[in-house]
């Protein structure tokens, strides 16, 4: 046989390569240089005359240096995926801590700890079990002690998973009920469990009727949107208790516990609007940060919506409404019953919109809608 000439040599080898080039796009970028390495090699041995150091020399050093190359064209075009750990319920510190060691970026997204443990983690994005790529952002909703409640920072705690729960309380019922109940849980202090609410004094409008008109508004303005709404009642002829519409809100999960109610003062002059926030005792101090939020966000809604006068915030550390709510509470006094101009502005259907649209606004603000 006829000895081939170096060059002749040579081709044969970078045609072997370039075979070799298609196996190798197949294989993850670790085993790759190894496996090209040790067949090109092999290759070689077989098909080599004697005497051909210097061929072989030459070969090696070519496939050293296309090997580097496969290994850094595999790795950026075949990425393993990589299922995502359960870090929900853990401290944000070691969620940080696993996941950086599995190889993803995390993001955190800080919300106020309210009456769930501070430092851990809420919710995360992709949920856990998902398969994704290999430096994957992660997104973990926590329980951020420093964090200030907004509406920004509830998105993440319902935005995997479900759509955003109200609960509405329109105030009153057709019948009083002055029978005691507690307060608060365990409280030996009692109030009785619901009142009829008031009248107008010039349309003689039941304060029960109005708020649930306005309060079946905002439920249309709220479901059109996407939000759930828990109603505590939809008629008149019912016997709820103050404690018991707070814990329908508390069983629903609710994200939010709108009351609805209208004012009444012996001062016929005094008109507005105000909104209410649980404060200052044991029994709402998980709550009160983020009702606080919510009753910023409504209460400056409505002044925007309506152009009433502005009565102010006010908390309230007595309301049974509140003190027995788990979950972020307000109540709106819509305008004053006892003064002409608010009560009869109460009693336009149109008015009663514009109350609606208000409080809607304000709730979608709070919930970053």
């Amino acid at each position: 046989m006829a000895r081939r000439s170096r060059t002749e040599r040579l081709d044969r080898v970078r045609g072997k390569r370039r075979r070799l080039y298609v196996v190798a796009s197949a294989v993850s970028a670790v085993a790759l240089g190894a496996i090209v390495l040790a067949l090109v090699l092999a290759g070689v041995d077989a098909g080599a005359e004697p005497a051909a150091a210097e061929l072989e020399a030459d070969t090696i050093g070519m496939l050293a240096a296309d090997e580097a190359t496969i290994s850094i064209d595999a790795s950026e075009t075949v990425q393993g995926l990589i299922e995502v750990p359960n870090v929900t319920g853990s401290p944000i510190e070691e969620a940080e801590l696993l996941l950086g060691a599995a190889g993803f970026e995390v993001v955190r997204v800080s919300t106020p700890p309210g009456d769930v443990a501070s430092g851990t983690v809420l919710a995360q994005a992709p949920p856990a079990g998902e398969r994704v790529l290999t430096g994957s952002a992660i997104e973990l909703v926590w329980a951020d002690p420093t964090a200030t409640a907004t509406g920004t920072t509830l998105i993440g705690q319902r935005s995997y998973g479900r759509s955003p729960v109200v609960c509405i309380d329109p105030g009153h019922q057709e019948r009083a009920n002055t029978s005691p109940e507690p307060i608060g849980p365990g409280a030996s202090e009692t109030k009785a469990k619901v009142t009829g609410g008031g009248t107008g004094v010039v349309t003689k409008q039941a304060e029960y009727k109005l708020v649930l008109a306005i309060s079946l508004k905002l439920k249309e303005r709220l479901e059109a949107r996407g939000v759930t709404v828990v109603m505590t009642r939809t008629t008149d002829a019912v016997d709820i208790s103050n404690s018991q519409r707070a814990k329908v809100a508390s069983n629903a999960g609710a994200d939010l516990f709108v009351r609805v109610h209208a004012d009444s003062s012996t001062n016929a002059d005094i008109r507005g609007i105000s909104t209410l926030y649980p404060s200052g005792n044991d029994w709402v101090a998980p709550i009160e940060t983020r009702s606080l939020a919510a009753a910023k966000a409504i209460h400056s809604a409505v002044l925007v919506s309506t152009g009433a006068g502005d009565r102010g915030l006010a908390k309230r550390a007595d309301l049974s409404g509140f003190n027995w709510s788990t979950v972020p509470a307000v109540l709106v006094e819509t305008g004053y019953l006892s003064n002409p101009v608010d009560d009869r502005a109460l009693a336009d259907p149109s008015y009663q919109n514009t109350i609606a649209d208000g409080i809607a606004a304000g709730i979608f603000a709070y919930l970053g809608m």
